[in-house]
């Protein structure tokens, strides 16, 4: 798909009937995390399992949270903010001394992962992705995050430098989480995005989220528990 296309598809008023908002219930964990699973087995990122769901260590931690798209209680679209909160990110695995170097400069950190979309294909999910993700964007902001950092595959590094404020900080690199593929890190500096990057910046925070929606909601105790042996 061209550029121009991409800019055309985001226009697609499709995606304002999808309800954004933070996972708080099992059913929307749990269907985020079949959404992940499904679309990692499809781009061969990781192996069957018995509970036919992807979720992480960082899942159990208090201060990550799970973003949504849900469509007629189905969730369609998916993606996980994780605070470092000193605990440390899943970036680390292979982007060690980048992200040691930007918590040395005293960044406070999050990391964006466990993005899924039902339709799969990057392009056409672009809108409700960019959607989803500032409303995340919006979140981290009001929760002290100073930049965010995320792994891509490097044949979607274009559409994030076009199109988000996220910008390269380190080569591509074997990806062991998701069986070796490739990824490159990106991040967008909550800070300096406005002034650097304003058009894109305006499409993470142009449009206000209420303060409801933004309001802080970590996934309950009870629910984490129910996680752990998924994990």
């Amino acid at each position: 798909m061209s550029m121009r296309s991409l800019e055309e598809a985001l226009q697609d008023r499709n995606v304002e009937a999808v309800a954004v908002k933070i996972a708080t219930t099992w059913d929307e964990l749990e269907g985020a995390f079949r959404l992940v699973h499904q679309n990692y087995l499809r781009c061969g990122l990781t192996q069957p399992n018995v509970f036919e769901m992807r979720v992480t260590p960082y899942h159990l931690r208090s201060t990550t949270e799970v973003f949504v798209g849900v469509l007629r209680a189905e969730v369609v679209c998916s993606m996980t903010l994780v605070r470092d909160e000193g605990l440390g990110l899943p970036l680390e695995e292979i982007y060690s001394p980048e992200i040691i170097a930007l918590k040395a400069r005293g960044v406070k950190l999050a990391e964006v992962s466990c993005l899924a979309d039902r339709r799969g294909d990057f392009a056409r999910s672009l809108p409700l992705v960019l959607r989803l993700m500032s409303l995340m964007a919006q979140c981290a902001k009001l929760r002290g995050v100073d930049m965010l950092v995320i792994a891509v595959h490097p044949r979607h590094v274009k559409f994030y430098e076009r199109f988000t404020c996220f910008r390269c900080i380190g080569e591509e690199r074997a990806y062991h989480t998701v069986r070796d593929k490739p990824a490159v890190a990106l991040a967008l500096d909550l800070r300096r995005a406005p002034i650097d990057h304003p058009e894109e910046y305006r499409r993470f925070f142009g449009t206000p989220f209420s303060d409801a929606e933004l309001a802080y909601r970590p996934i309950p105790a009870s629910l984490r528990e129910r996680m752990r042996p998924i994990v």
